[in-house]
């Protein structure tokens, strides 16, 4: 079967249709009279010569080549063309570990965003939050017919100096005694003055909301006068309270 060419269109009619075979040319030599009439122009290479000796067109590229570190200063090796150019190499991309990637990466906008919802977070919950506060578990004195909240000062070097925070407490104790004792606000609940009403205590109201006592303090404020009295200062919280603890101790001092 003759092979179709390719200027035949191949339709649904001809193409179990076999095409017909061509007949060969006859080639045939042209005579020396002939050959004499036609022009023969030969081809001149250029410069062959040179390059032959020189090694090609391409013997000047030196190629790539690595150079010191005298050649790129003091940051390590270049590389440069045969021109002389010198670049920086790039970093290495053998079996595909370079840190070059043709997608791009949001690992850092990741973290970013996250580093930033967290800290917005932590600030709501701050901003929101109150700081805790210290429980303290105050000891008890049931027995007290008179309690209240107070400040205690003591008198050294003609001024006051803070004892500490407490609570106060009048106490009815044997022989128709009062005891005067305050406990500081803490869990240990340790004393800060324990002394008895006598007849011949100084009371005095001052100032705004504060008593003050003269007494032989115990526990001693001072370890070198143990048995000195100390004028001792009482600030409550308002001057009702003042005026209150005051009347309650001139009265127990009479009894």
């Amino acid at each position: 079967m003759a092979k179709r060419v390719a200027d035949k269109e191949l339709t649904d009619r001809n193409w179990d249709q076999e095409e017909e075979s061509e007949e060969a040319g006859i080639f045939s030599v042209a005579s020396e009279d002939v050959m004499k009439n036609r022009p023969i122009k030969k081809a001149k290479r250029r410069n062959l010569g040179t390059e032959t000796d020189s090694g090609g067109t391409f013997k000047g590229f030196k190629g790539f080549s690595l150079c010191g570190a005298g050649c790129g200063g003091a940051g390590g090796s270049t590389v440069g063309f045969g021109n002389g150019s010198l670049f920086k190499p790039l970093p290495s991309l053998a079996n595909g570990t370079s840190g070059l990637s043709s997608t791009p990466s949001f690992t850092g906008f990741n973290a970013a965003f996250e580093t930033k919802t967290t800290s917005e977070e932590r600030g709501n919950e701050e901003e929101t939050e109150e700081p805790p506060k210290p429980v303290v578990n105050e000891v008890k004195e049931d027995d007290a017919f008179y309690s209240t909240k107070c400040k205690l000062f003591y008198k050294k070097d003609n001024e006051f100096k803070e004892k500490g925070v407490g609570t106060l407490h009048l106490k009815q104790v044997a022989e128709q005694k009062t005891q005067l004792l305050v406990r500081a606000d803490t869990n240990l609940g340790n004393i800060l003055l324990n002394i008895l009403v006598q007849s011949s205590m100084p009371c005095t109201r001052m100032g705004k909301n504060n008593v003050m006592v003269v007494c032989v303090p115990n526990p001693p404020v001072d370890e070198k006068s143990p048995t000195t009295p100390v004028p001792m200062l009482i600030r409550v919280k308002t001057a009702q309270d003042a005026d209150e603890l005051h009347k309650i101790i001139k009265e127990k001092k009479a009894a």
